[in-house]
């Protein structure tokens, strides 16, 4: 009953594939390559060992870079399969070395990568063979050297004998349990591979320097204990103000049981003592040391690993019997003066940056895990912020790209009218008369092509190959419209594809759905049933982000040759009902042509000057973002949509850097000793701001990751809402410059403020712990709290709006009945039987009423000029009026109401001469009693009478006022419209009607639409403004309260004193929440009297495009902003709730 076509759209090599295997690759094959730099370049002790893991884990990178371009579609041939052959030697490799570090290679050794060469010259199916294999072979092998070493130091070293490999021996384990997989299905077994390589290089790369089992004695537990007391000394453990138990065992790789024994047992001592006398020794020492005059006890002591200052007083009182004043005012270096010049402390610069580097990375990983809950919030607040920018940033670049996959496009152009009147102003529209094209053909120098065209696009044909039908849209087009818009060809060229008349040109899809795999060039199509027309060219799909969506293309001279009235057309400068297109030569620019052809209309036709015609040329590039016109020049379109999307991205990204700044400098205090002691010690202004910035590009970088991820999931949906065919670039190198350029300046962004106002602390003033930070760091925090909510209550009303501007126009008054009216294209033999079908339609009881039309319920489809009436002057210009033909009942079938006069009789003879005004045509020529007045319209001299005048009804945008029309008497149109009875069963009715129609016109398939749902159409633009407006709003407040939350746990902790002793003294739980809410609910009330001024200014003026708009009240503000206040309240109260029922005995206890 009905053949449907579906169409794959794509881009070719434009457009990559992506999956969370590609994803995956993409994160594990960056991770991997960082590690592999670091273990190669980063001296350690046993570095030979380190520089085999980091050519396994760059063996593992090449393999995983050909089989990610290879599923992204990209040729990777100079990356072969062999590469894997060399991971097993090396990682055996790496294996002998951990185990023996005095070992050196040997030449003999090469002979393990002689496989690895010769694959190089084998075949391709070799090689996936005999590489997997020789990983297979060589973790066997690592698997018996582990099993060696274990059995060598089982019974030597106790407990520790058995866990001194397990680093090692858990990923070799894994890396054998997996590679089976090496034979079944290679991609997976390298993401897993590196997976495991890159965990056993984090392990192997921040793991401590352990001593080797064989230093130790097998039986003598004195000399354990001398191992241990020199390592925690050389290594400094001590330094750690958190050390454990527990931690120090790990870095021994020992059992914590046996620490203790041996700390007990040996040094007679707890573990407490035993560290703190390393401590106080340290500080001792550096007492002792001119270098470190400049530096305050306090100091001292925190940099040698003491929490605070109480317990480094006790400890070091008992231990020396003495305060540390005291004892270093005995001492006979101490000199009060401060020290002169610079002292060299480390001779090699660049080991020094090296190794604060790394020392930054180790500090910033340590406050990421040591404050799990704020690192998430910011993370995870990041991520979304990241993410909407990431995703909207997407959508932008896909709008730029609109039509810009045409080679030539930058020369291709449409050809446009203004035309110019008292009462419309100055007019532009895309249809033409085709004499135009004749001129612009024969008089214009500069212009390359030119192809006259009908509606493409928005048009329906049949297509008929044997027993396969198709309805499809498409369009005519002159002979040099391929040359204009350089379609590829797959079959074909563009210079002869339509100089046959009788030819056609399809997209591949529908090649494929009419000839199936056999080759269609040459063969015929059965075109509206009428004449077969060679298959001459075979295009590729049309991808989603083109202006004009078609499925074939005839020659113009076809439809010349089979429709009268376009042949009449040829001629008639005032037919405006066609389209054109032009090329202008390669070095020609539109500035040069344009005074050429701006006046052609009006020199070459008398009729058209009283519209003051002038002819333009709209760029190729600018169809789809600059496609709107006021007073005759670009106005915009939809790029102020990109605009504005892309300021909301802006916005929700700078909202999640707002959270992270404010998380940041809320916990300064938390972070002040730190800066203290490292000023202290001798970092400058410079280094910390340095710190703090790879702190938030490492948070950034991960946030990142977690964003990418997030807009990987939404793509699917969010294409699903765009109606877009958006995908992640991923082999795009240009793509990934930029990301690293967002990373690092939002990084920067996120990070600055912090970094700034951190690095600013007094050193002496936080040592001593008199330093307060006050109004200066809580009102820029505020101040940003307060741009948060602004943004987003901004967006929030904004949200509203939009949705109540379309709620309003949706409930305007259309004029008809839309209510069960459904529309079918008239083709084929139904101009032939159009009254029996009507009849039978009506007969059998399917349908209350038919009609048919030469526009469809929602459109007007042609324009015409109205140049005589009553009351007319000589020097008053003709009205550019909308024109459709109707047959008997169209007013009633619509459901349209007669405000004077008659509707058609049924008379072709006697209603050929007459016509029916809409009002807005009655008010625009001033006719006061149009009744039976006469006029002139289309050109022609023959006057019609007024026989009726109709109430208005939008059948154009139901955002603009209804636009004049006039109706004229045809039996047939091109549109058939009949309602359907009440009560009816849709579907079957629908199938009923189906039959119907096929049996008066067989080669059709049995299409229809129904007018309701055309209608919903037109809010399309609106509704997907709202749409993605209300979503990022969502996104906004979330990030905002992310925050809010932070903040909230954050001024929760500091106030635990208060906020005990308040309940003491017998605060309520109420009162303790109020206390805790009220700071906030102020700053979102600020942001509410901000945000609704700036959002009252924005929209007004947006609502400014449409002239049937809605009125913007109070309401909508009181509602955002105690939407906003609830929102804000259910954020903190938890925070506030569970400070306000803690024990004050506790929180007293704590202080």
């Amino acid at each position: 009953m009905e053949c449907r076509l579906t169409l794959d759209h794509s881009l070719g090599s434009m457009i990559f594939r992506t999956t969370l295997y590609d994803l995956a690759s993409l994160v594990i094959l960056s991770t991997g390559l960082t590690f592999a730099l670091l273990l190669w370049f980063t001296p350690r002790a046993n570095h030979g060992a380190h520089r085999y893991l980091a050519a396994c884990l760059a063996a593992g990178v090449l393999c995983l870079v050909q089989q990610f371009f290879m599923d992204i579609g990209l040729a990777a041939n100079f990356l072969p399969y062999a590469y894997l052959s060399g991971f097993g030697p090396l990682l055996y490799f790496f294996v002998r070395k951990i185990a023996d570090t005095g070992y050196k290679a040997k030449l003999r050794d090469s002979l393990h990568f002689i496989p690895f060469i010769v694959q190089f010259v084998l075949p391709a199916a070799a090689v996936s063979f005999i590489a997997p294999l020789s990983v297979v072979i060589y973790l066997v092998i690592c698997q018996h050297r582990l099993r060696l070493m274990n059995q060598q130091v089982k019974f030597s070293g106790g407990d520790r004998g058995r866990r001194v490999w397990r680093w090692l021996q858990y990923p070799v384990l894994a890396l054998f349990l997996i590679s089976p997989l090496s034979l079944i299905y290679v991609p997976i077994f390298i993401l897993l591979l590196m997976s495991i390589m890159i965990w056993l290089a984090v392990v192997s790369y921040f793991r401590p320097e352990a001593v080797p089992v064989n230093q130790l004695a097998s039986s003598e537990l004195k000399q354990k204990a001398a191992w241990l007391k020199n390592t925690v000394k050389e290594k400094r453990y001590y330094e750690d103000p958190e050390l454990s138990l527990s931690s120090l065992a790990d870095k021994l790789c020992m059992v914590p049981h046996e620490v203790s024994r041996i700390i007990n047992t040996i040094f007679k001592k707890s573990f407490t003592d035993f560290i703190n006398e390393f401590r106080v020794a340290d500080v001792i020492r550096k007492m002792k040391n001119p270098a470190y005059t400049h530096i305050t006890l306090l100091g001292m002591a925190y940099d040698a690993g003491f929490n605070s200052q109480s317990t480094f007083h006790r400890t070091f009182k008992e231990i020396t019997g003495k305060t540390p004043a005291e004892y270093k005012k005995e001492l006979p270096s101490y000199n009060l003066t401060h020290r002169t010049g610079f002292t060299p402390l480390i001779s090699s610069r660049k080991l020094n940056r090296n190794f604060m580097f790394k020392n930054y990375l180790k500090m910033a990983w340590r406050n990421m895990l040591y404050n799990k809950g704020y690192s998430a919030l910011n993370i995870t607040g990041l991520a979304a912020g990241m993410a909407v920018a990431l995703l909207i940033g997407l959508w932008v670049a896909d709008q730029y790209a609109y039509d810009r996959f045409l080679p030539g496009y930058e020369q291709a152009f449409q050809v446009e009218m203004n035309f110019t009147s008292q009462h419309n102003g100055t007019m532009t529209q895309t249809s033409i008369a085709l004499p135009l094209t004749d001129v612009l053909k024969k008089q214009i120098p500069g212009i390359r092509y030119v192809a006259e065209t009908d509606n493409i696009g928005r048009t329906s044909h049949g297509l008929m190959v044997g027993d396969k039908k198709l309805y499809l849209e498409g369009g005519a087009a002159g002979v040099d419209f391929f040359k204009i818009l350089q379609y590829p060809f797959t079959e074909g060229n563009a210079g002869s594809a339509l100089k046959d008349m009788y030819s056609i040109v399809l997209t591949q899809a529908t090649a494929r759905a009419l000839f199936g795999d056999a080759d269609p060039m040459g063969k015929e199509v059965r075109f509206d049933n009428a004449h077969e027309l060679k298959v001459t060219g075979i295009i590729r799909d049309i991808p989603q982000n083109a202006t004009l969506q078609f499925h074939y293309i005839t020659p113009f001279a076809y439809k010349e040759a089979t429709e009268d009235w376009v042949k009449t057309g040829r001629t008639k400068w005032t037919w405006n009902s066609f389209s054109a297109y032009v090329a202008l030569e390669p070095k020609v620019s539109y500035a040069q042509i344009a005074p050429m052809i701006r006046n052609i209309v009006y020199r070459e036709s008398t009729e058209m000057r009283s519209l003051k015609p002038e002819v333009l040329l709209h760029p190729l590039k600018d169809w789809h973002l600059y496609n709107e016109f006021k007073n005759g020049k670009v106005a915009g379109g939809f790029i102020d949509y990109v605009r504005l999307f892309s300021m909301i991205g802006l916005l929700v990204l700078a909202i999640a850097c707002i959270n992270f700044m404010n998380l940041s400098t809320a916990r300064s205090e938390k972070r002040a000793r730190e800066v203290g002691v490292r000023k202290a010690i001798g970092s400058g202004r410079f280094d910390l701001v340095y710190q703090f910035l790879l702190e938030s590009v490492l948070i950034t970088s991960l946030s990142f990751l977690l964003g990418l991820l997030l807009v990987q999931l939404a793509l699917p949906s969010f294409n699903e809402l765009t109606a877009s065919t958006i995908h992640i670039p991923y082999g795009n190198m240009g793509f990934w410059g930029i990301m690293v350029a967002f990373v690092l300046l939002t990084g920067l962004a996120a990070g600055s403020r912090p970094a700034f106002y951190l690095s600013s602390f007094n050193a002496v003033k936080v040592l001593k712990g008199t330093i307060q930070l006050g109004r200066a760091a809580t009102l820029p925090r505020k101040i940003l709290v307060v741009v948060q909510f602004t943004c987003s209550v901004a967006l929030i009303i904004s949200t509203v709006i939009v949705y109540q501007q379309i709620g309003f126009v949706k409930n305007r008054p259309t004029g008809y009945s839309a209510d069960r009216l459904v529309m079918t294209d008239m083709n084929g033999d139904l101009y032939q039987h159009y009254d029996a079908l009507r009849n039978e339609l009506l007969m059998a009881g399917l349908a209350e009423s038919v009609t048919s039309s030469t526009s469809p319920a929602t459109q007007v489809s042609s324009h015409f000029s109205l140049e005589k009436w009553p009351g007319k002057n000589a020097g008053d210009e003709g009205v550019n009026i909308g024109a459709i033909w109707v047959s008997n009942d169209y007013f009633q079938t619509m459901g349209m109401t007669m405000a004077a006069g008659l509707a058609f009789e049924g008379d072709p003879q006697k209603d050929s001469l007459n016509v029916i005004l809409n009002e807005a045509a009655v008010k625009r020529i001033g006719l006061k009693n149009p009744v039976g007045q006469m006029i002139s319209w289309n050109g022609s001299n023959q006057p019609v009478r007024i026989i009726g005048v109709v109430k208005d009804a939008l059948m154009e945008s139901p955002y603009k006022p209804v636009e004049p029309a006039i109706f004229g008497h045809a039996p047939n149109g091109t549109i058939v419209t009949y309602r359907l009875p009440k009560n009816a069963d849709t579907h079957n009715i629908i199938e009923k009607i189906g039959k119907v129609f096929e049996k008066y016109n067989p080669a059709y398939p049995y299409q229809f639409k129904f007018v309701d749902e055309e209608y919903a159409r037109k809010f399309q633009l609106e509704e997907l403004v709202g749409r993605l407006a209300g979503l990022f709003a969502v996104l906004a407040i979330f990030i905002s309260c992310l925050g809010l939350f932070g903040l909230a746990a954050y001024i929760a902790e500091q106030r635990t004193k208060e906020i005990g002793i308040r309940k003491v003294l017998g605060a309520s739980v109420g009162q303790v929440w109020a206390l805790l809410s009220r700071e906030f609910v102020l700053l979102v009330l600020i942001s509410c009297l901000i945000a609704s001024p700036l959002a009252f200014l924005f929209l007004s003026h947006w609502l400014q495009q449409y002239p049937y708009r809605v009125h913007i009240g109070p309401v909508v503000f009181l509602l955002s902003a105690a939407a906003a206040i609830a929102i804000t309240l259910l954020t903190i109260s938890f925070q506030a709730i569970k400070a306000a029922l803690a024990n004050p005995v506790k929180s007293l206890r704590s202080e």
